[in-house]
């Protein structure tokens, strides 16, 4: 007896030394943050209250129905259409106009006087007297041309003789008018070089002379006016030698709103 007793007293502090090693507490463990955020308590009642506020609170969105969306559709159909309908009858009636101004051509250039003097102060003066005679023929059938407003100006070698005033006319279809336009200027102070180009090229016969007409032109169809369209005759780089040769150069004549 005294034997059994003895072994069981040495296994009893082994087994409670094993206990300690791997018994725990979960109470001393710690614990994981919980990071769900709480909810207050609420019933029903108050849930369906907050959801009818906020609804009653925020603005309702009107949509655009089917029957819409074919209406504005089709309006922008139409607005697109008639834009391009009204551009295209423009360009056809500015086609028109232009097709029927009158073909201008520089027929003569005269030079009645050019003289070159210089002051006691150093400046030179120019007198000079330039007369073109323009031929513009109407080639249409049946539309009567009328001119008025009219100011022509004739310049060489950088130098504008100046602009003059021409008298308004009416051109029957199919004929060919003449247009004299004559400028002069006296004790002109200009440059030396523009001088001598001027007094050189005349001697030589080869001036080469700008005449631009300004004015509005009107169409007379069967009794009908259609007034006050601008138009603007240049004849450019004009050689003196080309019409002494007998040559009448044509100018370019064209519709002009922005003389």
């Amino acid at each position: 007896m005294a034997a059994d007793s003895a072994p069981k007293a040495s296994r009893l502090p082994l087994q409670k030394s094993l206990s300690r090693r791997v018994s725990f507490n979960e109470n001393t463990l710690p614990k994981p943050p919980d990071h769900r955020r709480p909810r207050p308590p609420s019933t029903a009642g108050d849930y369906d209250s907050d959801t009818e506020s906020q609804t009653n609170a925020r603005p309702r969105r009107r949509g655009c129905g089917p029957l819409c969306n074919s209406c504005c559709a089709w309006t922008s159909l139409t607005v697109g259409i008639l834009l391009i309908l009204f551009l295209l009858l423009g360009g056809i009636y500015f086609a028109f106009l232009q097709s029927n101004l009158p073909e201008v051509r520089l027929q003569r250039l005269d030079i009645n006087a050019l003289a070159v003097n210089t002051t006691a102060a150093g400046d030179t003066l120019l007198t000079a007297d330039f007369e073109v005679r323009l031929n513009a023929t109407n080639g249409s059938g049946n539309i009567e041309l009328g001119y008025s407003s009219m100011t022509a100006t004739i310049s060489s070698a950088g130098v504008n003789f100046g602009e003059v005033t021409i008298a308004d006319m009416r051109q029957p279809p199919r004929t060919t008018t003449e247009l004299d336009v004559r400028a002069a200027t006296a004790n002109m102070v200009v440059e030396d070089a523009a001088a001598d180009e001027l007094q050189d090229n005349t001697r030589m016969h080869v001036l080469v002379v700008d005449v631009v007409v300004k004015g509005q032109i009107n169409f007379i169809v069967g009794g009908k006016r259609m007034n006050g369209f601008p138009f603007k005759i240049d004849c450019h780089s004009i050689d003196q030698s080309e019409i002494d040769d007998g040559h009448a150069p044509k100018c370019n004549t064209q519709m002009s709103p922005l003389h």
